[in-house]
Order: C-alpha cells, then structure tokens, then sequence
C-alpha cells in the first residue's frame, strides 16, 4: 500500500534562551493532517535554535542543561583561548555578543529529528518531551519544516467507524430505558477537554448523547 505524505510548517515562538516544549503542537499537527502511523521528520529552519529530546518532569534537568551549555560556550562574544592563552572575540559578532556563541550551540546539538508516530500519537517514551532550545538571549519566531510520511486517516471510512459506534452506543443506552442508569453511563464515559482536543468541533456523539438525555427526560 502507498504511504501518503504532507510537508507543512509550524510556527514557534520563544521567550528568550531556554526551551520552549513542543509535544502538544506536534500531536496537533498529527491529529490535523490524520497521520495514523507513520513518521514525522522535523527540521528547524535556523541557525541559531535546536531541537532536542529530554526529560519532561523534572525542570532541574533543563536547568542543568543551560548551565552546561553556558560553560562550554559563553555568550561573552570571545571564544576558546589561543596559544598564547588569550580569548579574542568572534569574527561573526553582527548581531550582537551571543551571534556566534548561538550559531556554536547549534552546532553541538541538532536540527533536524525524526518520531516515530502510532495510533495518532508521536511514539515518546513516558518522561520525555520534545523541545525547541534557542540560543539567542532575545525572544524569536521560529519555523519548523514538519514531513509526515505514512498511513493518513480515510474521513469516509472514519465517518462511517463514527456512524457504527454512535448506532452501537444508541442500542445499548435505549435498551436500559432508565434515565439515572442513562446519566450514569454518560458521567462514565465522560472526558474532561475532550471537546477543546477536538478542535471545538461537536461529533455526532455528542449530539447522540444530548438527543438520549431528551428522551430519558420523557420518559421520566
């Protein structure tokens, strides 16, 4: 079977040097084109920013980071120490002293990654996250060149598995004809957010099961 493949673009904008997580874009961008399992390939269009995959938990990590970062390459505008054991200052200092130094950083980590994606999901382990690490000391915009390569979602075939479950779902709730049990089983399979993960989009669900609570008010 043919792979599909989208090539799109996120925009991302950061705060200043740091890390700026990007698990929850990424996940949108899959859920949006319907990548069911495939591969995303990322690819920051700079110089001066990186991507890079750690610990999601514990901000001491990311603090560490910085701080190893800043000891191996200060962005004091002089590099590494000569034979005479003299720093002298970067030639490419156009923008100011962490010019260069950002362009260094970039060097020693990476620009490009590419995640694995299964059942609508990038595949990460449980305590890592993706993150955009920018170099510079002021806020940016930033791109990411984002290549999806693998099974997209058929909307026919999607609607007609949402058409099934909502006639399944139907049966079952009618059958009890009990407007408590009938509550009982919404509240049960209720999902807090569920409506702003799906982009505010009401699904036919929803309306079924407000359309269940008018009949078990009659019934009543």
């Amino acid at each position: 079977m043919a792979l599909d493949q989208l090539l799109t673009q996120l925009e991302i904008n950061t705060h200043g040097p740091g890390f700026t997580p990007l698990n929850q874009q990424l996940n949108q961008c899959v859920h949006q084109v319907g990548l069911i399992t495939g591969v995303m390939h990322l690819t920051c269009l700079h110089t001066s920013c990186s991507l890079t995959i750690n610990e999601n938990a514990d901000p001491r990590v990311l603090k560490d980071l910085a701080a190893w970062m800043n000891a191996m390459v200060p962005q004091d505008g002089a590099g590494p120490s000569g034979p005479d054991g003299r720093r002298r200052r970067y030639l490419h200092d156009d923008e100011g002293d962490d010019d260069m130094p950002a362009h260094i950083r970039t060097a020693l980590t990476t620009q490009t990654m590419s995640l694995s994606v299964d059942n609508g999901r990038l595949l990460l382990g449980t305590w890592q996250a993706v993150y955009l690490w920018e170099h510079r000391s002021s806020p940016h915009h930033r791109r990411l060149a984002c290549h999806l390569i693998g099974h997209m979602a058929d909307p026919a075939s999607d609607r007609d598995q949402l058409s099934a479950s909502a006639r399944n779902t139907t049966a079952s709730l009618l059958a009890r004809r009990n407007g408590q049990r009938l509550n009982d089983v919404v509240q049960a399979r209720h999902v807090p957010g569920a409506w702003a993960e799906d982009g505010g989009i009401e699904t036919d669900v929803d309306l079924l099961i407000d359309r269940l609570h008018e009949i078990s008010d009659q019934q009543q």
